[in-house]
């Protein structure tokens, strides 16, 4: 069940969008929301400073400057989610980003991200490595945005461990759901649960879910979404794979174009 719904909030493009989704989904839940506010300390902003400019002074004028900003901040998503009508908590801390993100999401149920763009900067940025450290359900929103009304999901499945887990985490999501179709990508040499079996365990759930099969003209990445836009998906379920020293590799294949495509939204569990 969908009860605490964590948001990362943040002068970053898609901050207003996230809280939006965060704020539908807590209505269409009964959920609570938990805003999430890190500020970097000043000690990490100078790092990179000449040491010339490392004075008390900086230090103290950075410190006020990180506080205005932050009260701004509250007043203006405070608002949004009043407006909405939900319960919520703010939660402002300073420190690590990464470190607060997995700390929260811990104690969520569900974690609300933006996607970033295919370049390699963005992709080897913090939401990464959380995706991989966290172990905790993600959806990744396109920054523009998007609904809570998940009514047609599509979940990539190649009967791994982690879409095991990621379908499991997301049958909330799924048995609201007026259509949902599992997607195989025949593959030689594959010998792993077959797709069959987990639509006998969504439909013990009450979710009915249909199988396409598909033979990939493309990368894997493509096919699932060449597939979710034929079927005119709303959502992609799916698996995030490997551990944080191998994200370069990770993120150069599947994962990354998922988290990357700026069109569909994407729950990821791992």
């Amino acid at each position: 069940m969908i009860k605490t719904i964590l948001v990362p909030i943040g002068h970053d493009k898609g901050a207003a969008e996230r809280v939006k989704l965060a704020c539908d989904l807590a209505v269409k839940y009964d959920a609570h929301v938990k805003a999430l506010h890190v500020l970097t300390p000043a000690s990490d902003m100078f790092k990179s400073v000449p040491i010339q400019a490392y004075t008390a002074q900086a230090f103290n004028q950075y410190e006020k400057d990180l506080k205005e900003e932050a009260d701004k901040y509250r007043i203006t998503f405070e608002k949004q989610l009043k407006s909405a009508g939900v319960r919520y908590d703010w939660c402002q801390q300073q420190g690590n980003m990464l470190d607060f993100l997995n700390l929260h999401s811990r104690t969520a149920d569900l974690t609300i991200l933006t996607q970033k763009s295919s370049s390699l900067d963005d992709i080897m940025s913090v939401m990464h490595d959380f995706i991989i450290e966290s172990g905790m359900p993600v959806i990744v929103i396109p920054e523009a945005g998007a609904n809570a009304d998940y009514n047609n999901i599509l979940i990539a499945w190649d009967g791994s461990e982690q879409c095991a887990r990621a379908t499991h985490d997301a049958m909330n999501i799924l048995e609201n759901a007026n259509k949902v179709t599992v997607l195989t990508i025949a593959e030689n040499n594959k010998n792993l649960l077959s797709e069959a079996d987990i639509c006998v365990k969504l439909a013990r759930h009450g979710v009915k879910a249909e199988v396409l099969t598909v033979s990939p003209e493309n990368s894997v990445a493509e096919t699932i979404l060449e597939t979710a836009g034929n079927i005119n998906a709303d959502l992609i379920v799916s698996g995030a794979w490997g551990h944080r020293r191998l994200r370069e590799i990770i993120f150069g294949g599947v994962t990354k174009s998922l988290l990357s495509n700026q069109k569909y939204s994407i729950y990821l569990s791992h």
